[in-house]
């Protein structure tokens, strides 16, 4: 059962001083800014994680939060979601697997998550052997960048979307976390019964260790972003099985795990 009970915008006006040194000028004017707040997740009566967010699709968030944390694995185990200003209370069906003080954040300012060691004890599994046509990629990339609609306003956010074969966008988000970008775009697939083996992750973001889980968690088989990877999160993609693309700009892009996933076209290097 969902419960929600929150207004607010993605974005808010200040008054700002533009300076132009070549111009050698200053005017003031009215800007868009985007909104930043904070929303408090507590898991069976338990405070389970603080997250510096943009309060749009606190719903997907808290759901796709859940999934691609390892939480849950069906939506059935959910058995009730409230959300209010500032708190998402979630009851599950049975205890989750995870310290009942743990404590995070969704950005680098409040401290790093550490892999968990277990993640570095799975065997490499292949997660699906769908592969995807490197025009897809650069199609994604530039779909990608013209649908991120508070970026294009407010400069303020990063973006994240799952593609088809085509890339195509099957669902989008936009946080000014990164992570929260991830969880919000994977909530909307969950309540759109996508089939994420049949996907692909497009980000702005750096490709990080976290990113990876997220996604391996899922079992979306490539990950897709305009930023650079991490060390720890092309370790990570190597382990789980998943193809890591970094830097596609254009029609250029570097691939630092499993390029057998992607098919190559003459052109696509041109």
């Amino acid at each position: 059962m969902l419960k929600e009970n929150t207004r607010e915008s993605a974005s808010t006006q200040h008054k700002i001083l533009r300076i132009d040194l070549r111009r050698e000028s200053a005017r003031s004017f009215i800007d868009e800014i985007v909104v930043e707040s904070q929303v408090s997740l507590y898991i069976n009566g338990y405070h389970y994680s603080v997250m510096s967010i943009t309060p749009l699709e606190i719903k997907e968030l808290a759901i796709g939060h859940l999934r691609a944390e390892g939480i849950v694995n069906k939506m059935d185990e959910i058995i009730e979601l409230k959300i209010g200003k500032g708190r998402i209370d979630v009851q599950l069906s049975k205890e989750p697997p995870i310290g009942k003080t743990r404590v995070i954040s969704t950005e680098c300012g409040f401290g790093e998550r550490k892999i968990p060691p277990r993640i570095w004890m799975k065997p490499k599994k292949q997660i699906s052997s769908v592969k995807f046509t490197s025009e897809a990629i650069m199609e994604a990339i530039k779909n990608l960048n013209s649908s991120a609609e508070i970026y294009r306003r407010t400069g303020g956010t990063h973006a994240a979307a799952l593609m088809d074969r085509q890339g195509r966008i099957l669902a989008i988000s936009e946080d000014i976390s990164r992570h929260s970008a991830v969880d919000k775009v994977i909530g909307k697939a969950v309540l759109q019964s996508l089939d994420f083996k049949e996907t692909f992750l497009a980000s702005t973001g750096r490709i990080t260790s976290d990113i990876v889980i997220k996604a391996a968690n899922v079992e979306i088989p490539v990950i897709v972003s305009i930023s650079a990877p991490t060390d720890e999160g092309i370790k990570l993609a190597k382990v789980m099985g998943l193809a890591l693309i970094g830097f596609a700009r254009g029609k250029r892009f570097n691939i630092y795990a499993y390029p057998e996933k992607i098919i190559l076209r003459k052109n696509s290097a041109d």
